[in-house]
């Protein structure tokens, strides 16, 4: 799967979240509490992620999957993608995550240049 495959199909799923929800629940009321709306909070979120893995990592991971723990920067990588996810399930935002793992990582790179 190429980038742009990726971000062609997460944009359709991001899509297809949003919209079936307004088709099939437009006549049903759900609290705020509802498996189905805790769902739908994070489907951004896991999306924002599969962006954010392919931009860092490729599609050279996708085939070997334990080759991140071989490689150092693949290792710094890894942990800024799993703080990135864990910053946006506790903010329940993508764009802080965004900002602040790209921040770090930019940093990261900078201090190991030095």
């Amino acid at each position: 799967m190429n980038g742009w495959t990726l971000i062609g199909t997460a944009a359709a799923a991001s899509y297809l979240m949003r919209s079936i929800p307004l088709l099939v629940f437009r006549r049903l009321s759900l609290s705020r509490d509802s498996p189905a709306i805790r769902f739908l909070q994070h489907a951004a979120s896991a999306v924002m992620g599969s962006v954010i893995y392919l931009a860092l990592f490729g599609e050279t991971f996708f085939s070997r999957p334990a080759a991140h723990l071989q490689d150092t920067d693949g290792l710094l990588k890894l942990a800024i993608v799993m703080f990135a996810g864990a910053l946006a399930l506790w903010r329940r935002s993508v764009f802080i995550p965004l900002i602040a793992c790209t921040a770090l990582y930019a940093a990261a790179l900078l201090l190991g240049e030095g």
